[in-house]
């Protein structure tokens, strides 16, 4: 039986490159690093995201679309996604769109979210909700 989610694994090309854009651009945290398994970055709430970058073969490169088969994103909670896309927008992401509203039933916002890569086009969705 599952439990709990553990962590999510990106392939990296450069794993300095991808531990600035974390850490740097997104305010995350090293949790940990070890040479064999790559390095894992969080929020301090349990999940992880884990950078692998695989020396022998190295990775070739990333042509997946968001709606490609084997495509996958990792989505975060934002507080304010306006404010946050054009923080980051100005560190260097390259956004899909502009946040996005999306409405209920009644047509109340529910919430927004936009879609972006990391340098080495592993999907990234950022969402704040109503």
């Amino acid at each position: 039986m599952l439990k709990s989610f553990f962590h999510t694994g990106f392939v990296v090309k450069d794993i300095e490159a991808s531990i600035k854009f974390y850490a740097e651009v997104l305010g995350m945290r090293i949790a940990g690093r070890t040479e064999r398994e790559g390095e894992f970055v969080d929020m301090g709430e349990g999940h992880q995201l884990e950078l692998i970058q695989y020396l022998s073969p190295a990775s070739g490169e990333n042509h997946l679309h968001r709606n490609d088969l084997g495509a996958s994103h990792l989505a975060f909670f934002v507080d304010d996604l306006d404010n946050f896309y054009q923080e980051t927008s100005q560190k260097g992401i390259k956004y899909n769109n502009p946040p996005a509203s999306m409405f209920d039933d009644n047509r109340n916002l529910s919430r927004k979210a936009a879609y972006a890569q990391d340098p080495d086009g592993n999907w990234l969705e950022f969402v704040e909700t109503f």
